[in-house]
């Protein structure tokens, strides 16, 4: 190793270089598109159309885990949903009641009251993963904002966290997270296990890893959660 040398030949040198890369990367790119190749987005990610040999679990997308993030298959007949933190009343909710729209409330005596009837929502959304792919699919399930008008939102209240079986998590702020859905279905059919069932997170604009997967809980809070960086590098692990 020996120092920098930072005189103007070095610099000029520097330069040219990151403007060489640069000319290179734009004529690869129009390569591809005058060969019928790789459509990219600026993040770089190719239409899953272009991929080979990419593993797919349904839905025709490939099936990518966040680092430690590859539970067992999630029993839709025993998960639920609770919609809870800052908010006058607690929900818990089935696979069922996400996938119709339906809301179900924690009474005061511990039972659950049934509450409003929300329509079903179908989204149209591009997903976009860092592993270079991304894809755009008609998402259905229920608006995360009718889930939190039935739980009624607390004073305060500024970010929707949003928990996975496996203890990933990531938050949005409240007024995002309102057009956010979670998702029990991709292209008419119902969500395997690998793309997050029974319910994930579809958040539009948003990169795929933060679209958290297998959705047990959705937590209404006054304050940011800056953990969860540290949560996506070791959620998963035993």
């Amino acid at each position: 190793p020996r120092g920098v040398d930072r005189d103007r030949r070095a610099a000029l040198r520097t330069g040219a270089l990151l403007v060489g890369g640069a000319v290179a990367w734009r004529a690869s790119d129009a390569a591809d598109r005058a060969l019928g190749g790789a459509t990219r987005r600026f993040t770089g990610s190719k239409p899953t159309g272009d991929l080979y040999g990419a593993e797919t679990e349904g839905g025709a997308f490939p099936v990518t885990s966040w680092v430690a993030d590859d539970p067992d298959p999630v029993d839709s007949e025993t998960w639920t949903l609770a919609v809870e933190g800052v908010v006058d009343e607690r929900l818990t909710l089935g696979v069922g009641d996400v996938d119709r729209g339906r809301t179900a409330g924690g009474g005061a005596d511990g039972g659950e009251n049934t509450g409003g009837v929300a329509e079903p929502t179908e989204v149209e959304a591009l997903l976009d993963c860092t592993s270079g792919w991304y894809t755009v699919q008609e998402w259905g399930g229920v608006r995360v904002g009718d889930l939190l008008d039935a739980a009624g939102v607390g004073a305060g209240a500024r970010y929707v966290r949003f928990v996975s079986v496996t203890g990933y998590r990531w938050s949005l702020p409240l007024a995002e997270a309102r057009d956010a859905l979670l998702a029990t279905r991709a292209g008419g059919e119902r969500l395997s296990h690998g793309h997050g069932a029974p319910a994930r997170l579809v958040a539009p604009g948003r990169r795929g890893f933060q679209w958290v997967k297998w959705v047990d809980r959705v937590e209404v809070r006054r304050h940011r959660d800056p953990a969860q960086w540290l949560v996506t590098l070791v959620s998963g692990f035993d």
